[in-house]
């Protein structure tokens, strides 16, 4: 069999046929493994050059067969040739020079190999999960060296493809907490002397946490028959961008902005709000409550809000007295310095203030904010509750009922992994919310 080129080429041999027929006569005077005719064949099937640049091909000792460049076929029943040592100046083995992952097929790494073409690398790194990313950054002195020459490129090539909508939406300037210093450290534009701020993997942890938990939202709602239109999803994460800025004027501010709230947006916020009270109200009894709908909306988080519609949060009437507590409830006098419930005295009703209890202001709710830009515009969106009701149900054309036969995709996510993400990224809020106040 034909083996794997395992050698180097000499281009200073001035006699290759005699060589090789040195060779396999040292090797036949040595253990008479072959017998004359057999080196007759071979001698003929080599090479016939003159030329002072012809090659000079050395297996290594104990490897494989001779090859014949020309012919493209391995020589049958031909010894392992010898092995010149090191120091001649005229043979070169494998083992007389560094290994070359090109070269020497016994030490070959692809991953190694990859690392010369950067390009390739970047491209393979925009596949990883995070986890890997993570992992491989945190091993790989070569791969480390290799993304911090261009992070933002590597964070912002993950972040586009697998949480587009995300990135554009939580742009990580508005999360200083969540970036650090350019590894590379490339100056600021406006201030040369420092240097600038560049996404970093927490940032990515959190939009890719957050696009996951907004789809699951839309289809826990699309499972009870509340289904949402497609931009749904982009304004579900506005509605999240605006929660995290904890000032009722940055708040307004960003509703002020039509380039980011369209009236559109509005519009399909204003749907959303719909089919959360739907989804907490009984169409036939009138059992639920409406409140739910501006508590959840009042969390710190969106992830509070999906944890209750899987049902993993606030199932007993204790769990909803405690969110309660933490909302809006305030003690007396007596009771200032005391848990009520679980909750502990310095959660009690802060949720409503600015600051998430730093001041002493309340909090305008993002539904309340929504109306106010709404009636600001002159959109009249009151007029179109009844189509935002019937929504996904009734054909505004035909007037038929709209049947859906497609239930909503499956989740393979286990339940500790909706946690686990979920701790990460409220862990990760608090610090990117309080960088925001400041």
């Amino acid at each position: 069999m034909a083996c794997p080129i395992s050698a180097i080429l000499n281009r200073n041999d001035q006699s290759p046929l005699q060589s090789r027929n040195s060779d396999v006569n040292k090797n036949d005077d040595k253990n008479g493994s072959i017998d004359l005719r057999t080196r007759n064949r071979a001698q003929s099937n080599l090479p016939q050059s003159t030329s002072s640049s012809a090659t000079h091909i050395v297996l290594s000792e104990g490897k494989g067969s001779l090859y014949n460049r020309r012919t493209g076929k391995a020589l049958d029943r031909v010894p392992i040739l010898y092995t010149p040592p090191k120091s001649s100046p005229q043979v070169h083995s494998v083992e007389s020079e560094p290994p070359s992952y090109e070269l020497d097929f016994r030490k070959f790494s692809v991953f190694k190999a990859l690392l010369n073409h950067p390009e390739l690398v970047f491209e393979f790194a925009k596949h990883l999960e995070i986890e890997d990313l993570v992992s491989l950054y945190a091993i790989s002195k070569d791969f480390h060296s290799l993304a911090n020459s261009r992070f933002t490129t590597l964070i912002l090539s993950q972040s586009v493809r697998k949480a587009p909508e995300s990135s554009r939406t939580f742009v990580f300037r508005c999360y200083k907490p969540l970036c650090q210093r350019d590894p590379a450290a490339r100056p600021l534009d406006a201030a040369p002397d420092e240097v600038r701020w560049v996404p970093s993997l927490r940032w990515l942890r959190m939009i890719v946490f957050r696009e996951r938990v907004v789809g699951e939202i839309i289809t826990c709602l699309s499972a009870e028959g509340h289904f949402m239109p497609k931009r749904a999803s982009l304004v579900i994460k506005k509605i999240w961008f605006t929660i995290d800025h904890g000032a009722n004027l940055h708040r307004i501010g960003i509703f002020h902005n039509r380039g980011f709230w369209t009236d559109e947006d509005l519009y399909v916020a204003t749907l959303f709000f719909i089919k959360l009270d739907m989804r907490f109200t009984h169409p036939i009894t009138g059992s639920g409550e409406r409140g739910m709908r501006s508590m959840l909306l009042g969390q710190r988080s969106l992830s509070t809000l999906l944890r209750v519609l899987k049902r993993r949060e606030m199932c007993s009437q204790l769990d909803l007295l405690r969110m309660i507590v933490e909302w809006k409830y305030r003690p007396s006098p007596r009771h200032a310095k005391m848990s009520i419930l679980g909750v502990p005295p310095g959660k009690i009703g802060k949720l409503r203030y600015e600051g998430w209890g730093k001041t002493k202001q309340l909090f305008v709710q993002i539904d309340q904010l929504v109306m106010s830009e709404a009636i600001r515009r002159g959109l009249d969106i009151h007029e179109h509750y009844l189509d935002m009701f019937l929504y996904g149900y009734v054909n505004k054309t035909t007037f038929e009922d709209v049947w859906h036969t497609e239930g909503p995709p499956d989740n393979d996510e286990t339940e500790d992994e909706v946690e686990s993400a979920s701790e990460v990224d409220e862990n990760e809020m608090e610090e990117s919310k309080s960088g925001m106040e400041g």
